[in-house]
Formats: C-alpha cells, structure tokens, sequence
C-alpha cells in the first residue's frame, strides 16, 4: 500500500473509523519496525492536528496499557465444561493488536519506550546552530553539538519543562496562568522561570548560567550538600565547574554569553587551555600543543567566524602562532 494511502487510513484508524478488515491490514504492517516508528510518528501529527493532549501524561500512559489489558481479557471467552471454543477465522483478528504491537515495542525498553514516545530530541551537529519554537511560543537557539529533548505533545502539566545538553540561549514567554518554565542541565542545576531571557552553558567541563533579562531562580542539588535555592538578577552569572564547585557572579555585558548567536566570539584573558575546549565542543577538533607554555597564554578581542577555519586563522593571529590541521587535529606551535 502506498505511503499516502496508508496514512489516510490510520488516520481513520485514529478516528475511531476503521473497520475490521482495516485493522487486521494495520497489524499486518505494523510487523515491519521501520513501520513502527512512522506509526508514532503520523499519531504524533494526528494528535497535533485534533488537539487531544492528555492533562496526566503518567496517568494517561498507564490507562492505554490497562484499557488494552482489559480488553483482552473480555476477549477470552468462558466455556462450559462440555462445550469446545470455536475456530475463528483470520479475518477477526482481534483489532487492538495494532495498538498492542506499538505500545509493546514501546515497553520492550520499559521507561525508556515510553520516554520515546512522550518526548522527542532537537540536535545540532558539530558547527551548526539552530532555532526551536516550542508549543508556548518561546524561543531556544542552540549552540553547536547541543540536544533539547522536549515533550513531544506540547506542554500540558503546570511545568514546562525541558533537558539541556550543550548550551543554548532562551526567550521564555510568560504564560497567562503563570507556567512556569524550568530548564534541566545534567550537573544538577535547574533553572526556572516564568518569562525571561537567559544563556544554559552545559558542557564535560562545568555549567554556566547567565541571566540577560527578567529574573530566574536557580536550584542547584549536589549530593554532598543540600539543595541550594539562588535568585539571580539581569547580569548575574552562576557557574558550576565539573568537580561540582558553585560560584556566582555579575557582569555589566551579559550580552557576551550569547554574543555566540551571531558567530560572534568574544575573548576577555581567555586562556589557550579554554580555546582548546571550545575548539572541542563546538567543531569536534582536538588541539595539541607543541609548547606546554601555550596553555597558559591568553588572548582579548572579538571577532566573527562561521566556520572553524576562520576560527584557526584569527586566533593564530591573535597570539601570534601557527598552526597546522590534520583530519579532527590541530597543532599550535611557534
């Protein structure tokens, strides 16, 4: 069947419209793992087309499995000792093996089955940047080789909430019933808001959160200590490094932490040792350093780059080095 004919019918399907021949076809197709997955995938646009987002995402989730279980058990007749069950024929297959084949695949991981189904992850590649409009209108750019992973229905619990690896700057807007917004970093800050603009830096060597507009506050939970609560201001800036250590500070330019958005880089003593890492993070390049003296070298100004050759060649300028590139590895020396 072909692909357009197919999504008509399960969108019927979803409808509640399909007739029994339709339903046993479905669970035909659905036998393939490739079709698994597009199954999701036109479900997510037919639940976006008729607006059926459930209030209880965890209640929901386990009242489809109960409803199917259900079902099931209806569906297995009761005899009489002297009477023998009747041979159905293919053609009734039960119709909810369609539903009861994507929601165990879903569950053939447990959590994560149905944390594929509930959330979906935004990418950017080594290099690349990108624009998210998320379900309340606000606004994410994400810095390179970053993920957003996000509720796949939109937000539909009095959280909105979402999970940052890699940095990206936000635009938050304030809902009329006061949602608030919180954002999810995997060293255990949080950061939470109603209606702001701020930049989530969140990489191997620490996290960095710096307030541009509005106010937020910051949850910081570390096993040894107990959950601390920080209410941060335009300028303010908290970061934490990798051995788990807080520190928070102000800057009149809370600008420069998205200054990234318009390939700008902006470099105040910022050491060799540190260029190494954003070389790392943002255009999966290794630096090797022919001099050990290199690391402690630092360099001030701005420039703009859009790619990591226009990169190499201003910072080699700037600190007055050469450097050469072989495959993902580049060697400053003098």
């Amino acid at each position: 069947m072909k692909p357009a004919t197919m999504r008509e019918t399960l969108f019927e399907h979803f409808a509640g419209r399909s007739t029994a021949l339709q339903r046993t076809m479905i669970a035909d197709w659905l036998q393939e793992p490739a079709n698994q997955t597009q199954y999701v995938a036109w479900l997510d646009e037919w639940e976006q087309q008729h607006l059926q987002y459930l209030a209880d995402e965890d209640t929901a989730f386990h009242q489809l499995t109960s409803r199917i279980e259900a079902w099931k058990q209806q569906q297995q007749p009761v005899y009489e000792p002297d009477q023998l069950p009747t041979i159905r024929p293919l053609i009734s297959r039960p119709w909810w093996l369609a539903a009861a084949v994507v929601t165990l695949c879903l569950l053939a991981g447990g959590y994560a089955g149905r944390e594929k189904l509930l959330y979906q992850t935004v990418e950017t590649a080594f290099g690349e940047t990108r624009q998210v409009i998320l379900p309340d209108g606000s606004q994410v750019t994400l810095n390179a080789h970053s993920s957003l992973r996000i509720p796949r229905f939109g937000f539909v619990n009095k959280t909105r909430a979402v999970w940052l690896t890699g940095e990206a700057a936000f635009s938050v807007k304030h809902t009329l019933t006061h949602q608030r917004f919180v954002v999810h970093t995997n060293r255990g800050v949080e950061v939470e808001v109603l209606g702001t603009e701020f930049d989530v830096y969140d990489r191997p060597g620490g996290t960095k959160v710096v307030l541009s507009k509005g106010a937020i506050q910051l949850n910081y939970t570390n096993t040894a200590k107990p959950i601390r609560q920080l209410r941060l201001k335009p300028g303010d800036a908290v970061q934490v490094d990798s051995a788990g250590h807080l520190t928070q500070t102000h800057t009149a330019e809370p600008e420069i932490s998205t200054a990234w958005l318009n390939h700008r880089f902006v470099f105040k003593s910022t050491s060799v040792r540190e260029i190494a890492e954003l070389l790392r993070d943002t255009y999966n390049l290794r630096v090797v350093l022919k001099n050990s003296d290199l690391a402690s070298r630092t360099v001030t100004g701005s420039f703009e780059a859009n790619n990591a050759d226009e990169f190499l060649q201003v910072v080699a300028e700037l600190l007055e080095i050469n450097y050469k590139q072989k495959d993902n590895t580049v060697t400053f020396f003098e």
